[in-house]
């Protein structure tokens, strides 16, 4: 299958996806979002395909949304809306996928790119993986879904508090917090995505698949209720002065206007 700005590879039942922007840190453009939507019309409902990785080229996952975008202008708000209703459109297929799908998480995977790593199934990480709901730094709410799964991994209190801090999340906090399974080194970290894909490849798909609806349904919330919550709360803020401001920085390579890690190592320093 050939891709804009992503590699996608099936083998012995486990399909690979590759996020293939490293030049972006794997940021999701507009072309990686229709690169998704191409790679689940080819893997849902696919029976040659059995398990899915994602992961990122070049020691990144995903740095998140694209900020070039941003600083250039999304349109108004009914655009933003439209905008975020369009990508959930998808990304709820891949949350609710009929296989098994394993996030192969090596360097940043901040904002979106901890969405989607969220979305999977399972999250294994090398230890230089570094996590953050960055979306407030910006000025912004969580999206694509991360205001659903991460209380539900991390408990209402503590992702209330990655999400108003916004700030940044080792590796063996994230495996403590149990958003990451098991740590690998680099060189090792898609053998292990594969091995872990192979050997649940060999259950019954049909049973998994149906087990991760039930799992999914068993909350309170639904998808299509936090989709909307975001598609309606989202685009205003872009028309904040705090949004325009940080976006701004973040395109001039200024300080961040807020950077709960920074002030940590002020603190530090003092």
């Amino acid at each position: 299958m050939q891709l804009r700005q992503s590699i996608y590879a099936l083998k012995d039942g486990v399909a690979t996806f590759t996020l293939n922007r490293p030049e972006a840190r794997n940021a999701l453009s507009a072309e990686v979002r229709l690169d998704f939507i191409d790679m689940l019309a080819e893997v849902r409902g696919n029976a040659a395909v059995k398990a899915l990785i994602v992961t990122g080229a070049g020691g990144v996952f995903c740095a998140g949304g694209d900020t070039k975008a941003m600083a250039a202008g999304l349109g108004g708000s009914m655009d933003r809306r439209r905008r975020l209703q369009d990508v959930h459109d998808w990304l709820e297929r891949f949350y609710d996928l009929d296989c098994p799908t394993i996030a192969a998480v090596d360097g940043f995977a901040y904002g979106g790119g901890f969405s989607l790593a969220l979305l999977c199934d399972f999250v294994l990480a090398t230890p230089r993986a570094c996590f953050s709901a960055v979306f407030g730094r910006i000025g912004l709410v969580p999206d694509m879904a991360m205001l659903l799964t991460l209380p539900r991994v991390v408990g209402m209190q503590r992702a209330k508090e990655l999400m108003y801090t916004a700030r940044a999340v080792s590796a063996d906090e994230a495996q403590a917090l149990g958003i990451v399974m098991a740590l690998h080194e680099p060189d090792a970290l898609l053998d292990a995505a594969g091995e872990l894909a192979g050997r649940l490849a060999q259950g019954s798909k049909e049973a998994i698949a149906a087990t991760k609806q039930l799992v999914h349904r068993s909350f309170n919330a639904s998808y299509p209720q936090v989709a909307e919550f975001e598609a309606g709360l989202q685009p205003a803020l872009f028309d904040t002065d705090f949004h325009r401001e940080a976006i701004r920085r973040f395109s001039a390579k200024e300080p961040a206007l807020y950077d709960w890690d920074r002030m940590d190592r002020k603190d530090a320093a003092e």
